[in-house]
């Protein structure tokens, strides 16, 4: 190498990936008193530490970059070479003095004397540092930082171990910049740049998973790029990739686990079959006595372990070295399964499960994992945290074959409850037969078998007996023995049992006393489940405001505590868009299902749920005028309902097919749905049937026929199947049922001609009720009724406060919303005749109008004119405004 090349970076053979962002991030801090950049062999430290040699050169700073080896960890010659660097920067008169025959302080001397004289800033760089590391070196290295009248020299320490002198005083006053391991693995950009090369044929994809696996560790990069240009199955040699290849082992073994000193050596092994490792955990489980002190030594050798924030000082090796090191640890003979099984049972004493359960099953102690859950509360642990333990319970049934699970009781409990959440019914029968057997033989266990075998009837969708729901009062009656969670639990099936028995203030009871207990046992995500029973009971019950308020704080917890978009959060926006439809505002309804309700069909959901979104999406659709929409609604969560076993679900949706026949005109096929489903003449005196209080939503038999008879024109049927059904109610409907009851008999009576009645009926339903929160319980009616509820609040002698509060509700129902067309349709159909609102919104679209322009004319809300313009679009296969309306032009779609 030629004198002025010999203190400049090495010529790369190949052209480097320019690290963007951390030369950015160098930029902006620019070089400090102290820069290092450690890692281990193979991230690209001298690569990185080129280019910003480069960068700075190129600003007309002064850099020297020294590249040192083993005989530099001698004083002298480590001097001697800073000397000759200096060299190159130094006045010519200064130079020329051989120092390498003087002693060690006066070669320092010597060095400080003549960085005094470069008056501008000089960033040296050490290359390959760690070979000259020791403590005569770190001495050395020292002094010259704590020289204060060397502050314009900048030192950049590129090693494989971390300095070990002082760095505290730097640290405190910003002088000293640290590039670790975290910060040197390649960005998704730049792996996708390292792969560029078409010959390889990586797909993107496949990059980004491949850098995701490797964490964008450069030398595993660059073995497999090496390994796909020799080999052209890309896929093999990326699925069989890790520290178990060949050539990545033999890397690995020569350049980090054969420099490593024999005690460091051994403790890797020994820890190698653990996730992530601690030195309170190592210390537990270790029999060394000195295990911590060679944990401390861990950070001199810069190794590919990463420290995991905010977990109590816990680190992980690299997955790549990970591999590598299992390999090695098995071909030696170590014993890598008792440590997992100590770290268990210390991660159980720490109090978490899931920690221990996970380090049980890796080492195959199935059984030992079963019985730390048991331990930890067995089915409790579902609802025990803020997220919820069902991913517990997931991993455990993946190994449920290897464990006896009689022996576990409760555990077995758990996987019948995460089973049936999941929609597997006949695991959660499975599990629960083997449970059931266990708490023969243990009394002890009987009130938990109780609360479960309660719980699971909800997604069985079957009753619970009164006689099941009085043990549950009789086991909370109990001061001693009954745990929090359990108590919570028995509370929460109590008032999910009232709620759907229409006892609403029970429900609304119990479901407060729910939350509150779930809080106290730490368990959020049970007490999260509760807002649905309280909420409901309070719509049911009239309170929309209640309702609302619930239903917005599980909308909240579930997106703060378990994330947007999990099955809480559908859950939340399926009951809030029951609500909000029924206000009248169709289009912020059909937003939430048009996500919500797929979702909560496909996971952890239960009748009432299904119910509330369908019939939800139903109102949507039928206010819309949308009914070929309404019935592909219905088949698609007929099948879900089938797919579920959810018989009551299947009989709701068959009576709504029915309404929807009816309403739109079509009698007759109304009457044969209704003759071929279950809902025929015959059942109209079912009592089981038509008991009000236990259908919370949709149609009964003796409702459908009071309503198919006025159709048919047959008041006097209509009146016997009303009366019978009025007259054989063990309990009063909830108040939206009373509503509808009430509307019916309005229709009823003016039909048989009682209009004093009927408009009686309508001054106290007007004066009596909030309706005014509820008006499409009035528009879901039809238009005509609507008119003649107009007529009858017309007369002189209705009260003038029931007719401004019946105008009022009439006013929200003719809101601008519920004029949209189509608005729970997820998607248009492209070449579809356009609706008359959508011609509306095009012709003012023609004319240049903005979208907020277009709704105020309208009276539609932007939220609207983009559902509209989306559909416009899709209908017209095109996607800017402009081209919407020339191609409307051309088919003659638009008005003018």
């Amino acid at each position: 190498m030629s004198d002025e090349n010999r203190f400049a970076p090495p010529i790369s053979g190949h052209r480097p990936i320019r690290r963007r962002g951390l030369l950015q991030t160098l930029q902006r801090s620019g070089p400090r008193r102290l820069t290092t950049v450690v890692a281990s062999a193979g991230y690209g430290k001298t690569s990185l530490g080129q280019q910003w040699y480069e960068a700075l050169s190129a600003r007309g700073i002064a850099c020297l970059w020294v590249a040192l080896d083993q005989e530099h960890a001698d004083q002298q010659q480590f001097l001697a070479t800073l000397l000759e660097a200096l060299e190159q920067v130094l006045p010519e008169d200064s130079r020329g003095l051989d120092a390498g025959s003087l002693p060690v302080a006066s070669m320092l001397s010597i060095l400080s004397t003549r960085l005094k004289r470069i008056t501008r800033p000089l960033v040296l760089f050490l290359d390959d540092y760690h070979l000259a590391q020791n403590d005569a070196t770190e001495t050395l290295m020292a002094k010259l930082l704590a020289d204060r009248s060397l502050d314009h020299l900048k030192l950049v320490l590129i090693s494989r171990s971390p300095p070990r002198f002082p760095l505290s005083q730097l640290r405190l006053h910003g002088e000293l910049k640290q590039i670790t391991v975290a910060d040197l693995g390649f960005s998704s950009d730049e792996a996708q740049e390292f792969f560029a090369e078409r010959s390889l044929g990586l797909t993107p994809a496949q990059v980004e998973e491949l850098n995701r696996r490797t964490e964008g560790w450069a030398v595993a990069l660059q073995m497999v790029r090496l390994l796909v240009s020799e080999q052209p199955q890309a896929d093999a040699v990326l699925s069989s990739f890790d520290g178990s290849n060949a050539e990545m082992g033999n890397y690995l073994s020569e350049q980090v686990f054969q420099q490593l000193p024999d005690d460091i050596q051994h403790f890797l092994l020994q820890t190698a079959a653990l996730p992530a490792f601690s030195r309170e955990l190592v210390t537990a489980i270790m029999d060394q006595p000195d295990v911590g002190a060679v944990m401390e030594r861990l950070g001199q050798h810069a190794l590919p372990i990463t420290h995991l924030a905010g977990q109590g000082g816990f680190m992980r090796s690299h997955p790549v070295f990970n591999t590598f090191l299992k390999q090695m640890a098995a071909r030696r003979g170590y014993d890598t399964l008792s440590p997992l099984r100590r770290a268990a049972r210390w991660y159980e004493r720490q109090g978490d499960c899931d920690q221990a359960v996970r380090h049980a099953l890796s080492a195959g102690s199935a059984d030992l994992a079963a019985r730390i859950v048991e331990t930890a509360g067995g089915w409790r642990r579902v609802y025990a945290t803020t997220r919820g333990g069902t991913m517990l319970f997931q991993t455990i049934s993946a190994h449920a074959c290897e464990i006896d699970l009689e022996r576990f009781p409760l555990t077995t409990l758990g996987l019948s409850v995460v089973s049936a959440k999941a929609g597997q019914l006949e695991s959660a029968n499975h599990y629960l037969a083997i449970a059931e057997r266990a708490v023969g033989s243990l009394p002890a266990y009987a009130a938990d078998l109780r609360v479960v075998k309660v719980l699971l009837s909800l997604y069985f969708d079957h009753f619970a007996s009164a006689a099941d729901l009085a043990a549950l009062e009789d086991d909370l009656m109990r001061q001693e023995g009954l745990e929090l969670i359990h108590r919570a639990l028995a509370l929460n099936m109590l008032s999910y049992n009232f709620l759907i028995r229409s006892d609403l203030e029970r429900a609304r009871h119990y479901g407060q006393l729910a939350i509150r207990t779930f809080r106290d046992g730490g368990a959020d995500f049970g007490a999260m489940h509760l807002y649905t029973h309280v909420g409901q009971a309070a719509f049911f019950g009239g309170d929309v405001a209640e309702a609302e308020n619930a239903y917005d704080r599980l909308i909240e917890e579930a997106q703060a505590n378990i994330g947007a978009g999990s099955d809480l959060d559908a859950v939340g926006q399926v009951l809030k868009a029951e609500l909000i439809s029924m206000r009248g505002e169709l289009a912020p309804a059909a937003e939430r299902l048009a996500w919500a309700l797929p979702h909560v069909e496909r996971h952890d959901t239960w009748f009432d749920l299904l119910a509330a979104g369908f019939m939800a999406q139903q109102r949507v659709l039928r206010l819309s005028g949308d009914h070929v929409g309404a019935h592909g609604s219905i088949d698609r969560v007929r099948a879900a309902a089938k797919r579920r076993g959810f018989e009551r679900l299947i009989r709701l949706v068959d009576g709504e097919r029915c309404i929807l026949f009816l309403c739109s005109g079509d009698v007759e096929q109304a009457v044969r749905a209704a003759e071929s489903s279950g809902y025929g003449r015959v059942f109209i005196q079912s009592e089981r049937l038509n008991a009000l209080p236990v259908h919370l939503r949709g149609t009964t038999p003796a409702l459908l026929w009071t309503r198919l008879y006025l159709a048919l024109g047959q008041p006097g049927k209509a009146r016997e199947a009303l009366d019978w059904l009025l007259t054989h109610q063990q309990q009063k409907p909830h108040f939206l049922r009373s509503v509808e009851l009430t509307l019916v008999s309005i229709r009823l009576l003016f039909a048989e001609g009682r209009v004093d009645e009927a408009r009686s009926m309508l001054c106290d339903l007007a004066t009596t009720t909030p309706l005014a929160d509820y008006p499409a319980s009035l528009s879901i009616e039809g238009a005509p009724f609507m008119e003649t509820l107009r007529g009858l609040a017309a007369d002189p002698a209705f009260p003038v406060v029931a007719r401004q509060r019946l105008e009022r509700c009439m006013l929200a129902d003719a809101g601008p919303d519920l004029l949209v067309k189509g608005m729970a349709s997820e998607i248009a159909i492209p070449g579809a005749a356009l609706t008359d609102r959508e011609r509306g919104v095009l012709d003012l679209l023609s004319a240049g109008l903005s979208n907020k322009e277009i709704g105020r004319r309208l009276h539609l809300s932007d939220n609207t004119i983009k559902f509209h313009l989306r559909n416009i679009f899709t209908k017209l296969n095109v996607s800017t405004r402009t081209a919407a309306v020339t191609t409307a032009r051309e088919k003659g779609v638009l008005r003018r």
